[in-house]
C-alpha cells in the first residue's frame, strides 16, 4: 500500500477521533450532590470523629473515629482498641471491641445532653473495660485534632 492509501486509510479514524461532542452546558439550576452521612444518634454522625471525656474526675479520654479507637487513660500509654462500627438498637449505639489484650470492652452512646465541667456534651458515655465501667460525655471532634494528634504520636514515636 502506498503512503498515500495509508493516509486516506487513516483519514476516516482520524475524523472519528475528533467526534466527540461538545461538553454538557452547566445547567445553574443543578444541585450539588447529596453528602451521605453516617449512622445518626440523635443530631449526631458517627461516622465523624468524636472525643469521649471522663466526667467523674478519673481523667481518661478517648477518641473515636472510623478506623481509629485510641483510649488515654490518665498519666499512662494511650491504648489502641480495635476499631469497629457502631450498633445502633434501643435508641442508643454501642461499640463492641476488645484491648490488645483481649480484654472485652464496650462504649455505649446516647443521645442525652451531658454536663462537662462548664460545657455541655450532646451525648453521654459510658465506656466498660473487663468489669470496670465508667461515665463520660461525648463531643464531635475537628478532623484538624485528629491529624495533629496523629501527627504528634508519630514524632514522638507513641501511637
Amino acid at each position: 500500500m502506498s503512503v498515500r492509501g495509508s493516509v486516506l486509510a487513516l483519514l476516516p479514524l482520524a475524523l472519528l477521533a475528533g467526534c466527540g461532542g461538545e461538553p454538557p452546558k452547566e445547567d445553574g439550576n443543578a444541585q450539588e450532590p447529596a453528602i451521605r452521612t453516617g449512622p445518626m444518634l440523635g443530631t449526631i454522625d458517627l461516622s465523624k470523629p468524636l472525643r469521649l471525656e471522663d466526667r467523674e474526675g478519673s481523667g481518661w479520654s478517648m477518641d473515636l473515629a472510623p478506623g481509629r479507637i485510641l483510649y488515654r487513660p490518665k498519666d499512662a500509654t494511650p491504648i489502641p482498641f480495635y476499631p469497629v462500627s457502631p450498633r445502633m438498637a434501643d435508641g442508643q449505639a454501642s461499640y463492641p471491641t476488645q484491648t490488645p489484650d483481649g480484654e472485652k470492652v464496650v462504649i455505649t452512646l446516647r443521645p442525652e445532653r451531658c454536663d462537662e465541667g462548664d460545657r455541655a456534651s450532646p451525648l453521654s458515655a459510658t465506656l466498660t473495660i473487663g468489669a470496670r465501667s465508667y461515665a463520660g460525655c461525648a463531643s464531635p471532634l475537628p478532623i484538624e485534632q485528629i491529624r495533629y494528634d496523629l501527627y504528634n504520636e508519630a514524632m514522638s514515636g507513641g501511637g
